[in-house]
C-alpha cells in the first residue's frame, strides 16, 4: 500500500483558517438559543389597612359632625346601628345627628325607622313608637318590611294585639325569600291569634281588606276545635285547605302538627305550694282538695304529690319552691298570693310552674298563671254584651279597689272591641242616698230637670215620668252579692230593668238563696260550670270531694276554688304542650281555658248564668241577652 501525503504551502493556510473560523462562528450563532429577557421588576404592593366596623362608625360620626348635611349623618347612624353592641357614647352621638335630620328625623320612613331603632337600643320602646307610629308602604321593599317588623314588635309590647296581628300578616308576604325570618314571623302570628279577645277571631274571618287574614283565623279556630285528637286535626286541616288553598300558613302546619300531637311525658311528682294555715287556710285547702281529687284520678298510679304550706308568706314560698326543685318535682302548682308569686317567679327554674295569681309584670318561661280573676270576668262581660249587639255601656261599681279593677278591665275590653262606655259611677251601697246615686248615674235627675224647665217655659204643671238616659243599651253592675241586693232594686225602681244587666260571679254566693236573691232577677253573670248540675262535666268528682251529710269541707264552702284546683292539675300536666300550641283549649270545670302567650296567663271562658225568681239558671250559649219586660 502506498501512502500519499499532500503538503500545502504555508501561504494558503491562513486564509482558509480564517474562513473556517468565520463559518464556525456563523453556525454557532445560528444554533444558539435567544437570551432570556431579564425578570420584570415587581413594585411592592400597597399596604392594606383593614377598618373594623367600630372604626368605620367612629370615622363616619366624626365626618358627619363636621359636615352639616343629611347624607353623612344617615351613613353614620346606619354604621352605628350595624354594630353588634354600640357603646352608649356612640348611641348618644348618633341620636344627636338623628335629631338634626330634616323634619326632626320624622320626614320619611327611612329616618323614622332609624330613630325607632336608636330608641330601642337604649330600651325606650315608648319613644320608638312615637317615632314609628305607623308604617306606610314604600318603594324600598326591604326598608318597608324591616320597618313593619319593628312596628309589629312595638305594637305587641303595647298589648295592641289586633294591630300587631295585622302588621305581622302584612309582613309575611314579604318574607318568602327569607325562610327563617318567615318561620319566626308566622310563629308570632300564631301567638297573636291566641292573644285576641273572645269573639275577635270570628270577626277576623270576615275581613275583606286582607285576603290572608281570614285564612289565618279559620285555621286557628279549626285547630282549636279539633284539640289534640289526630284524626280531628287532620280533618280540620283538610277542610281548611279546601277553603284556603295555597295559603301561606301551609308553611307552619308541620310545626303545628308536631306541637299539637307530640307525646308529653306525664308528671310523676307535682309540688303544690298553698297557704294551708293562717287567714287564707280555708281557701288554700279548697284548692288542694280539688288538686288532690283530680291528680289521684289521673296520675295516682304512677305519680305523687309534694305538699308545702306557705302560710301566705313569700319567704316560705321561696324556700318551699327551691326545696321542691331539690326533691325532683317535674311540675309545680302555686303559690297563691301575688307577693309570693312575684317572689318565686324570680327563681332560676326549668320546671313548668303554674302559679295561681297574676303578678304585676308578665311572667317568663317556665312560669304561667291560672287564676279566678275578677278582671277576666269583667272582660267576659264586655264580650258578652258586644256579642248581643250592645255597644253603649253604663258602668256601676263599688267605690273600692275591687270596683276600680273590674271597671278598668270592662272598659278596656269593651272599647278595644269598638264598644263605648258612655258613663261610669262609683256607688256606696250602704249610703242613705243610694237611690239618688243610682238615679243620677242613670240620668234621671237630668230628665227631671228637663221636665221642670219645659213646665216653666209652658207655664203648665206637667205630669211626666223621668226617663233614664238614652245613650246606654247595657249596664255593667259589679260588686259582692250583699251590695248588689241593695243596688239592683233601685235600678228596677228607676225602670232600668228593661236594659240588660251584666255582673261578675260575685253576684252569687255559691248556694241557692231565692228569698235573699229575689231582687237580683235579670242579672246575668259568668261562673264556673262546677256549681251547676246541668253544666258540671265532672259530677262524680264533685261528689267525691263533698263532705258527708252534716259535715262540709273546704271544697263545699268554696266550690269555685275547688274547681280551680281541679283545672290546675289538667293545665299543669300538659303545660309544655300548651306553651308550643296555644290554640289548644283546656275544657275545665271552672270554664274553658286558653293560654295568652305574651302575658303567659290563662284566660277563662266561663258559663253564663242568670237569676230568675232569685235562683241562678244556666243560659243557653245561643241565647242573646235581652231586657226584662
Amino acid at each position: 500500500m502506498t501512502l500519499t501525503h499532500t503538503h500545502m504551502p504555508a501561504r494558503g493556510v491562513a486564509p482558509l483558517r480564517i474562513l473556517a473560523l468565520a463559518c464556525l462562528g456563523t453556525l454557532l450563532t445560528a444554533c444558539a438559543a435567544p437570551r432570556p429577557a431579564p425578570p420584570p421588576v415587581v413594585a411592592p404592593a400597597p399596604e392594606v389597612i383593614e377598618v373594623t366596623p367600630l372604626e368605620r362608625a367612629q370615622n363616619l360620626l366624626i365626618e358627619a359632625e363636621y359636615t352639616p348635611e343629611p347624607e353623612p349623618s344617615r351613613q353614620a347612624i346606619d354604621a352605628v346601628l350595624a354594630l353588634a353592641e354600640p357603646a352608649p357614647g356612640l348611641l348618644l352621638r348618633a341620636e344627636r345627628l338623628w335629631s338634626l335630620l330634616p323634619d326632626a328625623g320624622l320626614g320619611n320612613l327611612a329616618d323614622r325607622y332609624r330613630g325607632a331603632r336608636l330608641a330601642m337600643l337604649v330600651d325606650e320602646p315608648g319613644l320608638a313608637y312615637e317615632r314609628l307610629p305607623s308604617v306606610d308602604d314604600d318603594r324600598d321593599r326591604s326598608l318597608y318590611y324591616d320597618a313593619l317588623a319593628l312596628y309589629a314588635e312595638l305594637l305587641s309590647g303595647r298589648s295592641e294585639w289586633g294591630a300587631a296581628l295585622r302588621a305581622r300578616v302584612a309582613l309575611d308576604q314579604g318574607l318568602f325569600d327569607a325562610p327563617r325570618r318567615q318561620s319566626e314571623n308566622q310563629a308570632a302570628i300564631w301567638s297573636l291569634l291566641a292573644a285576641q279577645p273572645p269573639g275577635q277571631l270570628e270577626r277576623l274571618e270576615r275581613v275583606t281588606d286582607d285576603p290572608a287574614m281570614p285564612g289565618w283565623s279559620a285555621l286557628f279556630l279549626g285547630l282549636r276545635e279539633a284539640g289534640d285528637d289526630p284524626d280531628a286535626f287532620a280533618q280540620a286541616v283538610r277542610n281548611w285547605d279546601q277553603t284556603h288553598p295555597r295559603h301561606p300558613a301551609q308553611a307552619l302546619l308541620p310545626e303545628l302538627r308536631n306541637a299539637t300531637l307530640r307525646f308529653i311525658e306525664p308528671p310523676r311528682r307535682i309540688a303544690v305550694l298553698l297557704p294551708l294555715s293562717g287567714s287564707l287556710g280555708d281557701l288554700g285547702n279548697a284548692i288542694l282538695e280539688g288538686i288532690a281529687g283530680q291528680f289521684y284520678r289521673d296520675h295516682g298510679a304512677t305519680g305523687s304529690l309534694l305538699i308545702f304550706d306557705t302560710a301566705g308568706e313569700p319567704d316560705l314560698a321561696d324556700a318551699h319552691y327551691r326545696n321542691a326543685l331539690q326533691q325532683g318535682a317535674d311540675r309545680v302548682i302555686g303559690p297563691l298570693t301575688r307577693e309570693s308569686v312575684e317572689r318565686v317567679a324570680t327563681i332560676d327554674s326549668r320546671v313548668p310552674t303554674l302559679v295561681l295569681n297574676r303578678p304585676s309584670s308578665p311572667l317568663a318561661p317556665p312560669f304561667a298563671a291560672l287564676s279566678l280573676s275578677p278582671e277576666d270576668e269583667a272582660q267576659a262581660a264586655a264580650s258578652e254584651a258586644l256579642r248581643s249587639g250592645r255597644d253603649r255601656a253604663l258602668v256601676l261599681v263599688p267605690e273600692s279597689a275591687f270596683g276600680e279593677r273590674v271597671a278598668s278591665a270592662f272598659r278596656d275590653a269593651f272599647e278595644l272591641q269598638d264598644g263605648r262606655v258612655t258613663a261610669e259611677h262609683r256607688f256606696q251601697a250602704r249610703s242613705p242616698d243610694i237611690n239618688a246615686q243610682i238615679g243620677s248615674a242613670l240620668g234621671v235627675d237630668a230628665s227631671e230637670a228637663r221636665i221642670r224647665r219645659v213646665s216653666r217655659q209652658l207655664g203648665l204643671a206637667l205630669e211626666a215620668d223621668a226617663q233614664i238616659r238614652a245613650d246606654i243599651d247595657v249596664i255593667f253592675v259589679a260588686g259582692p252579692a250583699r251590695d248588689l241586693r241593695m243596688v239592683v232594686p233601685h235600678l228596677h225602681y228607676h225602670r232600668a230593668g228593661r236594659l240588660p244587666m251584666l255582673a261578675t260571679s260575685h253576684a252569687y254566693e255559691g248556694r241557692p238563696q231565692p228569698m235573699l236573691d229575689s231582687d237580683l232577677s235579670g242579672i246575668r253573670f259568668p261562673d264556673a260550670p262546677w256549681l251547676y248540675t246541668e253544666l258540671n262535666p265532672e259530677p262524680a268528682l264533685q261528689a267525691e270531694l263533698a263532705g258527708s251529710e252534716g259535715q262540709d269541707t273546704a271544697a263545699d264552702r268554696l266550690p269555685r276554688f275547688a274547681a280551680l284546683g281541679v283545672d290546675a292539675v289538667r293545665v299543669a300536666a300538659d303545660l309544655p304542650r300548651y306553651q308550643r300550641a296555644p290554640h289548644l283549649p283546656v275544657h275545665g270545670v271552672a270554664g274553658n281555658w286558653a293560654l295568652q302567650p305574651f302575658t303567659r296567663t290563662w284566660t277563662r271562658d266561663p258559663a253564663w248564668v242568670e237569676f230568675h225568681a232569685g235562683l241562678p239558671r244556666p243560659v243557653r250559649p245561643d241565647r242573646v241577652i235581652e231586657p226584662e219586660e
